[in-house]
């Protein structure tokens, strides 16, 4: 028997092997531990929903690593693998994204596009004249519906940002959903909210992971129910 296999049977080989065993168990689990990148679209210039959000996607078996990101640059960092999936984007959202992804199944919600616009003869989008509109930089419904209209302002910080220049002046209208203007402190005194559209809002991954769709969505659900129960308490 030669040294290598006395190695191999003796004491120290089954040493050897087992820790072989145990490292590349480890590394097993470290791999199917991996979260996925996925993206929270700016409403507002803080980090709400981070957390709640990544404890309802642990509660479902999946490990997420979300983070807040601007909405016009979404579609790119999905196009560019910098990301997994995106919490929650419009339907047709697909046709933006230089990647196949794909769509979950739980609708995160049907909101209303909504322009706010100071208190008078303004009761639609045909009606604005000269009117400077604030809309939210990466929203393509915003563009799409003011594609015949030259007076836009493209805000990259999104809803919040858009409320502010609102209130000092600096815009005369702005464009945007339903929820998030709720969220950024509602219709300011003299303007009032016109309903333009009607959005659907789905959470998206990239096709690699369309397998952990099911869980994704069980995700999802859970942290819709998390936000139905803070609204139930703020009311």
């Amino acid at each position: 028997m030669t040294f290598c296999e006395k190695f191999r049977t003796g004491p120290s080989g089954l040493i050897v092997l087992v820790l072989v065993s145990i490292l590349s168990l480890s590394t097993f689990a470290l791999a199917a531990e991996k979260c996925l990148i996925i993206a929270m679209p700016e409403v507002r210039m803080t980090g709400d929903g981070i957390e709640p959000y990544r404890e309802a996607m642990q509660q479902a078996g999946l490990c997420v690593e979300p983070v807040r990101m601007p909405l016009a640059r979404v579609a790119q960092a999905l196009s560019h693998g910098e990301i997994d999936g995106v919490f929650a984007e419009i339907e047709g959202f697909q046709q933006r994204v230089d990647r196949q992804i794909t769509r979950g199944n739980a609708r995160v919600g049907l909101v209303d596009g909504m322009l706010v616009v100071r208190s008078g003869k303004v009761s639609g989008i045909d009606d604005l004249t000269d009117e400077i509109v604030g809309v939210w930089l990466g929203a393509n419904w915003s563009n799409v519906l003011l594609a015949d209209y030259p007076n836009i302002v493209h805000v990259p910080r999104g809803p919040e940002m858009m409320q502010k220049m609102l209130r000092y002046g600096r815009l005369d209208a702005i464009l945007l959903d339903n929820y998030s203007l709720s969220v950024t402190g509602g219709v300011p005194d003299g303007f009032h909210a016109v309903t333009v559209t009607s959005l659907s809002v789905y959470s998206w991954l990239v096709a690699d992971h369309a397998d952990l769709l099911p869980v994704f969505d069980k995700g999802t659900t859970l942290f819709l129910q998390k936000i139905m129960e803070w609204r139930q308490k703020a009311k």
